[in-house]
């Protein structure tokens, strides 16, 4: 946690982390790279702008109640009502609710409750070039609806940058190690991202919208409509992107 906080320090701007860690914020800023039907909804919302986005996501499997304060995945949930919109409308808290992103259907087998995305890693170094450093599987447990690795007992798998295949067996957040998916019995070692370069190229354009944010983590959906970005974390977990228990912090602060 102190190296993580040390690593944010040297990496990012203030007004640069304001935007990763507010999801309304995040979703305006990066309005042009989100592929899917969000609404934040505050003091300032409008009933007619609930209505609208309702009639976006309800014959799309509903929606995702996001509140605004929380993260680890912690306080989502899934619905589908208008009712429940203007509920939470009323209820005097921020939040953002999204269109529920589905998986192609190659990421979804591997556990279909859940987006399964991906956590890319970037640092932009001294000369203002991007670089991934690290790209990394999340997957959920069976029925969940998130795939967090800490507040949502997923199960995450680390990616080999240049191929695109999962490389290690996966962990969970209390150290164990699984080759196999613990939902779907899929082996893991072997697997192969797909859309893989287009992920990357994707998250490059991404950081180099947010340059002051030089060091991120990424989450990205891979969808039928292409790739999609969920959110960007500041100071990316450690554990989960050491997951296949080689450290990255010597190699994260050379780029400074």
């Amino acid at each position: 946690m102190r190296k993580n906080r040390l690593l944010d320090k040297l990496f990012n701007s203030v007004d640069a982390n304001k935007i990763l860690w507010d999801k309304a914020l995040f979703n305006d800023y990066f309005s042009d790279y989100i592929n899917h039907a969000y609404l934040p909804i505050n003091k300032d919302t409008t009933e007619l702008e609930i209505e609208n986005f309702y009639k976006v996501t309800h014959n799309k499997g509903g929606y995702l109640v996001k509140p605004n304060s929380l993260f680890y995945g912690k306080g989502i949930y899934k619905h589908s009502t208008i009712d429940e919109l203007k509920r939470i409308w009323n209820s005097g808290e921020s939040y953002i609710v999204e269109e529920v992103v589905k998986n192609v259907d190659e990421l979804s087998v591997l556990n279909d409750s859940s987006l399964n995305t991906l956590r890319v890693v970037t640092i932009i170094d001294r000369f203002g070039e991007v670089n991934i450093i690290a790209i990394i599987l999340r997957t959920g447990s069976k029925g969940a609806i998130i795939d967090n690795f800490l507040g949502g007992g997923g199960t995450c798998y680390h990616v080999d940058i240049k191929t695109g295949v999962v490389d290690s067996p996966g962990m969970c957040a209390k150290g164990n190690s699984y080759i196999e998916h613990p939902s779907s019995g899929y082996i893991m070692p072997g697997y192969r991202i797909p859309k893989f370069e287009e992920v990357k190229q994707y998250v490059i354009k991404l950081a180099k919208h947010l340059p002051k944010a030089r060091y991120v983590g990424w989450d990205i959906a891979v969808t039928d409509k292409g790739v999609d970005v969920i959110e960007g974390n500041v100071s990316p977990s450690a554990e989960l992107i050491q997951c296949n228990k080689r450290g990255l912090y010597k190699i994260i602060k050379s780029y400074y």
